[in-house]
């Protein structure tokens, strides 16, 4: 009888025994699997980061390619939807050689026309329009008819 329990005990002991292994090996699989797909992860989030900074270069240069076409700061901001501030650090972050090579890709840039300065009238006798020189002295000591 003795043998009988002896025999009993000992087979509950090794299944239990079996069970932790398998349990054990269950949780090594599952480690290993977390550990691959932690790896893989950072893999895809690498690759991702490259192309979000890639994009944001691109981004960079658009801006900065029109800004340089318009000459002006204040208008490319408002077009893009960014602050002044970024379009000009856009502009100086911007590999000049780049910005023209971009520009000659999009096509022919018209130079803007130059002000020509407003041709004033020769002096003549008399005070010029606008001019508070030595006729306008007299009318404002209400010297008129002196």
């Amino acid at each position: 009888m003795a043998s009988k329990t002896g025999n009993e005990a000992t087979r509950a002991l090794r299944r239990r025994q079996e069970l932790e292994l398998r349990a054990a090996r269950a949780v090594e699989q599952a480690a290993g699997t977390v550990q691959e797909v932690q790896r893989r992860r950072q893999e895809a989030v690498a690759r991702l980061d490259q192309e979000v900074g890639a994009a944001a270069a691109a981004h960079g240069l658009a801006v900065a390619v029109l800004a340089t076409v318009l000459r002006d700061d204040g208008l490319a901001a408002s077009l893009t939807g960014v602050d002044v501030a970024r379009v000009r650090s856009y502009r100086r972050g911007a590999d000049g050689a780049a910005v023209r090579a971009r520009i000659a890709e999009l096509g022919e840039v018209l130079p803007r026309r130059r002000r020509t300065a407003v041709p004033r009238p020769a002096p003549g006798p008399g005070p010029t329009p606008g001019d508070a020189g030595e006729g306008a002295a007299g009318a404002v000591s209400g010297d008129f008819g002196a």
